[in-house]
């Protein structure tokens, strides 16, 4: 349990360093999908809702994100995350974070909680899990390089790591495309032929997928709308899978989320 460990040793140095007046705001954002890759993987195959609201305070945010499928998908190749006999919610999860800016270094730690809807005939609640989490990214540079680190504390037991580099490219005065490269890696989140009881996301160590992800946003007030476009190229057997006795090499999808944000301004006195 030392990614448990290490979190809370942040949260102590972060308690010392929460300013005497706390900066609030909340907000929340609804994601349209044509399907849900998770971590490359296809959880749905088609469209998704995915709502998406977080309070913060202080550079500490708490959210709640739910998968909602609005019809019943129950196809001969039809891959659902709830079974595919009834539409609505079929995951929600729970999520804490700190992030901070020290010089050009932004950083995040955090906890999330995966959880099922234990009637769900595709992932039900035996598939509840936990993650605790570390990302940096490094800013001011014509590029944007990061790295993501997520450690599995339940059914999984294993890291999955995510490099990436994100590169603006301006297309008019007002408008720019963000371009992302990111390699998906599995050092223990794969299938363990020696521990047949522990879950996993993935066939294989190593390589899992890598995706080229193109987005943009336009705001107005507080309100912003971002379309993004995914190609996705798949190593992983369990990747592969893009529907119901098909596998591919390559995957595309895409959306749209719509979000809001609010600055509620100073908490008052710690």
């Amino acid at each position: 349990m030392r990614g448990k460990l290490r979190l809370i040793g942040i949260s102590a140095v972060v308690l010392w360093a929460v300013p005497a007046v706390a900066q609030v705001s909340v907000g929340a954002d609804v994601a349209l999908n044509s399907a849900y890759n998770w971590r490359g993987v296809s959880l749905t195959n088609k469209p998704v809702i995915q709502p998406d609201a977080y309070l913060s305070v202080a550079g500490f945010t708490a959210g709640v994100w739910a998968n909602f499928e609005p019809a019943k998908y129950d196809g001969a190749t039809d891959i659902s995350e709830g079974g595919g006999a009834r539409s609505g919610i079929a995951e929600i999860d729970y999520w804490v974070e700190y992030g901070r800016t020290t010089g050009i270094v932004s950083w995040t730690a955090g906890w999330v909680a995966y959880t099922y809807n234990k009637n769900n005939a595709g992932l039900d609640n035996t598939y509840n899990t936990r993650e605790v989490y570390d990302s940096a990214s490094l800013d001011n540079l014509p590029f944007t390089p990061s790295l993501g680190v997520w450690y599995d504390i339940d059914n999984v037991k294993g890291l999955y790591i995510e490099p990436s580099v994100t590169y603006p490219i301006a297309v008019a005065p007002t408008v720019s495309l963000d371009v992302t490269l990111l390699a998906a890696v599995s050092a223990g989140q794969e299938v363990n032929t020696s521990k047949p009881n522990e879950g996993a996301n993935f066939a294989n160590g190593g390589l899992a997928h890598a995706d080229l992800g193109v987005t943009t946003s336009f705001s107005a007030g507080p309100f912003s709308i971002a379309p993004v476009f995914h190609l996705q190229w798949c190593n992983d057997d369990f990747v592969k899978v893009t529907s119901i006795g098909h596998t591919s090499s390559v995957k595309v999808w895409g959306g749209v989320t719509f979000s809001w944000a609010l600055d509620l301004g100073g908490g008052g006195s710690e």
